[in-house]
């Protein structure tokens, strides 16, 4: 069990600057992996080198980023270009994002749910670009964006895996194009991100515009792009919600936890709170399979509960509940961090 909160740090500098200190914080981690990724570069070389040259070509600044984090922690480029492409090993995980809009304000909440985050490959990362600034869930081997995020434009964001959808390995990985949407300064600019780029694998994307209070989610297949305003409540897991879904090929949990949460959410008032709204991501059942919230401690093989993200923007409330080092953080609309405490006992 860890014994200290995840890590906060900031990082600045252009994205090939910024990825060197990410990459020099995770250098002890990546290390540690970068063999067992060098085993597999050789079947996998092509897809790699297209990838490669795809993002030259579409989002040179992503993969600035990630020639930053390959230099910084000593990993070779090609194999940190294979650790980001997740489609061709299976590193995938499972999510919840809940939504709540009422006559005055407007709430996005989402537990980030992953078998393989630890306290020494995920952090809390500020990026400040100097004209904004941007606040990630960031992994070691995952760039910003494929869990939750809120930028200094009023922008906050979570994202989802959807399982059951195809797979195009020319493409570019979706985990990948979402570090480019999170950096939009409106919904607007988020959509046109995500339906420019064609990419490896189905997701959804989750938005809350602070300002203007507007919720939206949009569900991208390999060739089909859903938007939905959303202007009550709602919630989405992993799978497709807009369009028809095989479930043999969907995890049960997932069919569970957003049955459940759409379950919990109708209860919620035009009063309730950020806390009402973590309280339907809290849900705990009698097993793995009858949870939205799954404990670690509970299920130490399976995929479970790392962080939960909140934002209110009403009360000014953003915060992190971090299950992995059992603390809070909160912050300001600039990204900055304002407090830590102990995580309640539940």
């Amino acid at each position: 069990m860890a014994k200290r909160m995840i890590d906060f740090f900031e990082v600045n500098g252009n994205d090939y600057q910024m990825g060197v200190l990410i990459g020099q914080h995770f250098h002890g981690y990546l290390e540690s992996i970068e063999a067992g990724f060098a085993a597999m570069l050789p079947g996998h070389i092509q897809r790699v080198k297209a990838l490669e040259a795809n993002l030259a070509k579409k989002l040179p600044r992503c993969l600035d980023e990630i020639y930053g984090r390959a230099d910084g922690s000593g990993v070779s480029r090609d194999v940190m270009l294979l650790i980001m492409f997740p489609e061709i090993y299976g590193g995938t995980d499972g999510c919840t994002s809940v939504y709540l809009k009422t006559p005055v304000n407007a709430m996005l909440a989402h537990n980030e749910d992953s078998a393989t985050m630890n306290i020494d490959n995920v952090a809390l990362v500020r990026y400040d670009y100097g004209d904004s600034q941007l606040l990630a869930y960031t992994s070691a081997i995952r760039l910003a964006g494929s869990a939750f995020a809120f930028n200094s434009y009023g922008m906050a964001f979570s994202s989802n895996h959807i399982f059951g959808g195809e797979r195009d390995m020319d493409e570019i990985s979706r985990f990948i194009l979402l570090r480019e949407a999170i950096n939009s300064r409106s919904i607007g600019e988020a959509e046109d991100k995500v339906r420019q780029i064609d990419v490896a694998s189905p997701f959804n994307l989750n938005i809350l515009d602070m300002n203007s209070k507007t919720l939206c989610n949009i569900e991208r297949d390999l060739h089909d792009l859903h938007v939905e305003y959303i202007t009550d409540r709602y919630s989405h897991s992993n799978h497709f919600v807009t369009k028809a879904y095989d479930e043999a090929r969907v995890p049960v949990n997932s069919i569970f936890r957003r049955r459940k949460s759409q379950e919990l959410l109708s209860t919620l008032g035009a009063s309730a709170t950020l806390d009402n709204l973590l309280g339907v991501l809290a849900y705990e059942g009698e097993s793995y399979d009858s949870s939205v919230f799954e404990r670690r401690e509970s299920y130490p093989d399976r995929i479970c509960t790392v962080a939960t993200f909140g934002v209110d923007p009403a009360a000014n409330d953003i915060r992190v509940l971090d299950f992995i080092g059992k603390g809070v953080f909160h912050f300001s609309r600039d990204c900055r961090l304002l407090s830590t405490s102990p995580l309640p006992r539940p």
